[in-house]
């Protein structure tokens, strides 16, 4: 098929564009009463934090290992040091060309090759060489010269040339392409003259060696097998998406001083790191490592990102002990709240909410007027937080706007008689469903009502009553679409739903009015598993509910396991490999799905590698759920740690949202889930950059959508309110 060179430019333009998909708000919680002096009510506790021995980053050639929150988008660059560019290159006509730090011979082709000499009719036009493998060695870039002819004759000075990646290179001087040296990977190479078009493939793989203190002669051939060195973190097969902290490699059975070398290797990027560190033995991968080895990648399944730690000990040199990661080929948007107790900090917290993105290596307290606060929830535009205060019986909730700097008390204040301890908000906001506990209602008659989220009006004083009179309903949630809420309702004792042993997991259908339900069923009973549901959630696109079954009412002290239920009731799946600890709780969704998979954070008091070992406290973790989850008898995946959080304090009732939405029209963006209206574009054809504007005739890769016709790129799909193209396996 013939194609000109502005559809071939219209379709590359849309293929770096950053995919998302649907965005969800829903309530999840733990106890908040006893929780201000801990979860299980001792604030006594005396496991410490180990000191960490992460390898010094000058000493390895890293940065400090501080994630930035700014992935890279079109045109721009992330990790990998940048050398000066040699010669341009040359080859014979018609080969297929490896392109090693300036030189070129004929050599292996890379995958997805392409040899497609189009002839309109009155011509062909052909590139040379053809499927170009370029390496780009310690930071030395060598740039490729390529030629065209039509009919044979040479029209290369006259052809238009375009790369679809900018991230991985572009032709400069006409025809001469230049590797960034930052970003590594596949992409193709358009051509066009008098009508007559050709492509062809132009790979560039990445080899990097960190080598500071001179330590690669010592590893020679390995006397065997290494005796005693196991990776602990991160798990092998662990899955990844995009734009997270880098992570920190730990491992036990080896002694101070001892030598190491870390390999990390995909299709297109090797990186390799020498270094020497004592026990506990942790190495922090460099951050724009991290970044450009993950943003290199070609797929999680088809570019698995290999990893091997080989040990120079006592003057022998072992064989590596290798994983398998794998690396998602989308950014996880948002934030996770999540509720604090010190523990260990010592820090004069009592009980807080704080903020952390998976990318960042830090968290942060956005709101603090000196009470002890909890319970929370998140709008799915993510500029409103519903917090409980614990101020009085039963405790009063207000609303806080998190789109400001600081965050303020919202539309609805401590005052105003919305009182409670859970609550989840409608899809737009206007409406919140809280469950009435304490201050004489006991878990046994606790009732879910539904205020107007601005005017704090009671719209409903008991929504569950149809089926449940007597009250025992908690922990609610609010579906994506706003058509569905869940609940455990059935609950007893005379004290907090949290502590209630009894309860099942319900569901019902939201009337038209938005704030009655009908169709009240039993989702999952209590009947037929350890403890009881707990803290149901729902999943981009209402098709799923996670929870958790903790032994314990729906606290984290004791036994729990996370599980996964479609929303009709079918393909109930327990979410082993995420919570083999047998100490997993509270799971909830991240607003939307990202690179083929829900991507879940909980938490959990498993050991952290060697940096938590045996403390028994509550951290949070993410992981990944293949979408759809059916397919497989368990579609969790290991999970990761989120690295901003505090180690030393107990962290609870993670809640995932998006960053708030900005309203103002023309501020930068990145993805439309940044922007209030859905649509985040370029301002112009050319521009490097995007802003909240918008839609066009149709809507671009990212932008929110009603359903797959209104995406721009063909073959394109609205998923969860946004269009998404093709995902890399």
């Amino acid at each position: 098929m013939i194609l000109s060179l502005n559809f071939v430019a219209a379709a590359i333009r849309n293929s770096v564009r950053t995919t998302h998909a649907g965005a969800l708000c829903l309530a999840v919680g733990v106890g908040l009463v006893a929780g201000c002096a801990g979860d299980d009510g001792d604030s006594t506790a005396t496991e410490t934090s180990p000191t960490s021995s992460e390898t010094n980053a000058a000493s390895a050639g890293t940065t400090d290992g501080s994630a930035t929150d700014s992935p890279v988008t079109d045109g721009a660059t992330s990790g990998g040091q940048t050398g000066s560019a040699t010669d341009p290159a040359t080859t014979t006509a018609g080969t297929t060309a490896t392109t090693t730090a300036g030189t070129t011979t004929a050599g292996t082709t890379a995958s997805t090759m392409t040899d497609t000499d189009t002839d309109t009719g009155d011509g062909v036009l052909e590139i040379m060489p053809e499927d170009v493998v370029i390496e780009v060695v310690d930071g030395n870039i060598p740039m490729q010269m390529f030629t065209a002819t039509y009919n044979g004759e040479d029209v290369t000075d006259d052809v238009e040339w375009l790369y679809e990646k900018p991230t991985i290179g572009s032709m400069m001087m006409g025809s001469t392409f230049v590797p960034t040296g930052q970003l590594a990977g596949i992409g193709t190479l358009f051509a066009s003259y008098q009508g007559a078009q050709d492509e062809t493939s132009v790979a560039v793989k990445i080899i990097k060696n960190v080598d500071p203190d001179g330590l690669e002669p010592m590893f020679g051939d390995p006397a065997g097998a290494d005796p005693s060195m196991s990776i602990v973190y991160p798990y092998d097969e662990t899955v990844f998406p995009l734009n997270v902290a880098s992570q920190i490699v730990q491992w036990n059975g080896v002694q101070n001083g001892d030598i190491y070398k870390l390999q990390l290797t995909e299709q297109y990027y090797d990186y390799t790191v020498y270094f020497s560190t004592n026990t506990p033995a942790r190495h922090l991968i460099d951050q724009l490592e991290w970044t450009a080895i993950s943003e290199s990648g070609q797929g999680p399944k088809s570019d698995p990102l290999m990893v091997s730690l080989q040990r120079h000990s006592g003057g022998m040199t072992y064989e590596p002990v290798e994983q398998t990661w794998h690396i998602a080929q989308a950014r996880l948007p948002g934030r996770i709240y999540y509720w604090e107790l010190p523990d260990q900090c010592n820090n004069g917290a009592n009980g807080r909410v704080l903020t952390v993105k998976p990318s960042d290596a830090t968290a942060e307290e956005f709101y603090n007027d000196g009470n002890c606060w909890g319970c929370h929830t998140v709008s799915r535009d993510g500029r409103t937080v519903m917090g409980t205060f614990s101020e009085g019986s039963p405790f009063p909730m207000a609303s806080i706007d998190v789109s400001v700097e600081p965050a303020v008390i919202g539309d609805i204040d401590k005052n105003e008689g919305v009182n409670g301890v859970f609550s989840a908000f409608n899809h737009d906001g206007s409406k919140l469903l809280f469950s009435l506990n304490g201050g004489g209602n006991p878990a046994s008659s606790a009732r879910l009502k539904i205020a107007d989220a601005v005017t704090a009006a009671i719209l409903n004083d008991d929504v569950m009553a149809e089926t449940y009179p007597a009250g025992g309903c908690g922990e609610p949630a609010w579906s994506f679409e706003g058509e569905l809420i869940a609940a455990i309702c059935g609950m007893d004792g005379g004290n907090w739903t949290f502590d209630s042993g009894a309860g099942d997991l319900v569901i019902a259908d939201v009337n038209g009015d938005g704030h009655t339900v009908s169709n009240i069923t039993t989702l999952v009973p209590q009947a037929g598993g350890d403890g009881r549901p707990a803290y149901p959630n729902f999943s981009p696109g209402d098709e799923w509910i996670v929870f958790g079954r903790p032994t314990t009412g729906s606290r984290s002290t004791g036994n729990g396991d996370l599980w996964i239920v479609g929303t009709d009731g079918n393909d109930l799946r327990k979410l082993d490999i995420a919570s083999s600890d047998n100490r997993s709780f509270n799971p909830t969704f991240a607003p939307l799905r990202a690179g083929g998979y829900f991507w879940v954070t909980f938490i959990t008091r498993r050991d952290y590698g060697n940096t938590l070992v045996g403390a028994n406290r509550q951290q949070l973790w993410i992981t990944a759920i293949s979408d759809p989850p059916n397919e497989l008898d368990d579609p969790s995946n290991p999970p990761f740690y989120i690295r901003g959080q505090e180690d030393c304090a107990k962290s609870e009732n993670a809640y995932f949202a998006p960053d708030p939405c900005i309203e103002d029209p023309d501020a930068i963006c990145e993805s439309g889930i940044d922007c209030c209206g859905g649509q985040c574009v370029k301002p112009f054809e050319d521009a490097n950059y995007k802003i909240c504007g918008e839609a066009g005739e149709c809507i671009e890769l990212g932008n929110a959508c009603e359903e797959d016709a209104d995406c721009c790129t063909p073959g394109a799909h609205c998923v969860d309110g946004y269009c998404v193209g093709q995902i890399p396996e």
